[in-house]
Order: C-alpha cells, then structure tokens, then sequence
C-alpha cells in the first residue's frame, strides 16, 4: 500500500492564482504588452491555454489584472509616504515617495522601469488595444489627483505657497516620475536618478513667508 508520504510527493500542487498573477505580471512588466504572447504567459505559469483563460480571461483581461495588482502591491504603499510621517516636512516626504519609486524601478529583483509607466509608452498606438489604453489614462489621473490633494492639503496647512497650483505641480512630479522610469530602463544609475530627484525638490515652491 502507498504511503501517506509518497502520495503527497507525487500529487501536484495546487494552482496558486495569486502567485501566477504575480508571474504573469512580471511578464508583462519585462517584455511590455505587445511582446508578451499568450504562449509565453502559460510557459511561465506552468498552465495550458484553457486554464490560462478560465482563471483570468483573455490576454487583455489578464494584463488589466496583472497592473491593478502591480498597482496595489507597489504603487500604494508608496503613495503613502507622501503623508506620513505628518510632521515630516513636505520636500521630505516627497522626497522619500521619489526614492521609493527609485528603488522600484532601479531593483535587482525585477525588470528595470515601472510597468505603469512601460505600458503608457505603448498607449495610444496598435501595440495596446483601446480598452487598456483607457484604463492608463484613467490612472494616470487618478494618480495625479491623489497627489494634488496631498498638495492642496499642505497649502492649506502653510507648507506650500497660498498661490501654488497643487495641479500642476502633481502633473509636474508625475512628468519626473516617468522621466524616472524611463532613464533606469536605459541604464541610469541610482545615485544619477537621486539627483534628478534632487533637482525636482529644489524647484518645488516654497512657503511663504
């Protein structure tokens, strides 16, 4: 009679959906969209195309996934540096939010550049189908407007000028931000990112007064 033991060292492993989204954006994020195939996605994941389309749908339902979890996992916890700690002064906490997008996108352990910022590159053309083209553009606003009411809160508080423009400055950082991304996919260094980083701090408006 088999053993418990040899049963569970031959039974396959179940099929953890988690850890494939995280494949399969891994995917996405170091070839980009229109060079990710459909067969390279289910080689990475270890599954046959049915599985593939049962557990996320077609290759663009799958991508739109995969960047939503890119977004939660990497994106939000970044974000909150914009505000804590509060009594951080405001060019730090910026600062500090900057860095972290430094680190991610300059990372040993995944593809050079952010995903995001990849896959905008790609809008707007053929390469990405309009649906996801839009979804880009749709975070991308979201994005800028979480940054200018991080903004706006600080004018209000006095740690920016009463005449700032929380707009246009989100839309600047955010400009900075993918400048980032794209110069780290092109082989700049950390310290060479950190002092375009420095540059964009220092022409932040300052407090009046």
């Amino acid at each position: 009679m088999e053993s418990d033991t040899t049963m569970t060292a031959g039974r396959k492993r179940a099929f953890d959906k988690t850890e494939a989204l995280d494949k399969a954006m891994r995917v996405f994020w170091e070839n980009g969209y229109s060079a990710t195939s459909v067969s390279d996605l289910t080689e990475v994941l270890g599954i046959n195309k049915p599985s593939l389309y049962a557990a996320f749908g077609n290759k663009e339902q799958l991508f739109a996934t995969a960047l939503e979890h890119y977004m939660s996992h990497y994106g939000a916890p970044l974000m909150e540096r914009l505000t804590q700690p509060e009594d951080a002064p405001l060019a730090d906490r910026i600062r500090a939010y900057m860095l972290g997008i430094i680190d991610l996108v300059n990372s040993k352990e995944s593809p050079k550049g952010c995903l995001f910022v990849k896959s905008s590159c790609e809008a707007g053309g053929s390469a990405l189908p309009e649906d996801v083209s839009q979804s880009l553009r749709v975070m991308r606003q979201v994005n800028e407007k979480r940054l200018a009411r991080v903004l706006e809160t600080e004018r209000k508080r006095g740690l920016l000028p009463a005449t700032a423009k929380p707009r246009d400055i989100a839309e600047y950082l955010v400009s900075v931000l993918y400048g980032l991304s794209v110069l780290s996919k092109q082989g700049k260094s950390r310290s060479e990112l950190i002092r375009i980083v420095d540059i964009a701090i220092n022409a932040l408006p300052t407090p009046d007064g």
